[in-house]
């Protein structure tokens, strides 16, 4: 099970490389400990708990929001196709991979997020934000 503490208790503001440790960290474990989970699938399922969690509930040190991950999905890739299909920078990075069973390291994973931050920075968005281009697809079902 994953630790939260470092990133929910306390009152000073997390940094950037804090989060990024302890996520990195975070995935990496729950892989170990899950070993059919791709470091993809691990990353979306934290992420999907911090989402909810941070986001919505308002948990977390101050700052956390500025830092924790989209949920990385073929929706989510498909979005960022289609609006940044001419920007080989981002489409080289967050299409670096394309299933998330196929995101099998850390480093992996950090290409297609390192490609989303290219987003949210020229946009002025956080991290998170860049949820704004997943795509529902309309044979979908929930």
């Amino acid at each position: 099970m994953p630790d939260y503490t470092q990133i929910f208790d306390g009152d000073c503001p997390i940094t950037k490389p804090e989060f990024e440790a302890w996520h990195q960290r975070t995935v990496l474990e729950m892989v170990i400990e899950k070993p059919t989970l791709s470091v993809g699938w691990a990353a979306k399922v934290l992420n999907f708990f911090l989402k909810t969690t941070v986001n919505v509930a308002g948990f977390g040190r101050p700052d956390l929001i500025k830092w924790f991950h989209p949920l990385v999905d073929k929706g989510l890739w498909e979005g960022i196709e289609e609006a940044y299909k001419d920007r080989m920078d981002i489409i080289e990075k967050t299409h670096f991979r394309q299933k998330l069973k196929d995101i099998a390291t850390y480093n992996d994973y950090k290409t297609i997020i390192e490609g989303m931050e290219i987003i949210a920075k020229e946009r002025g968005y956080l991290l998170i934000e860049v949820e704004e281009f997943w795509k529902v697809r309309c044979n979908e079902k929930f």
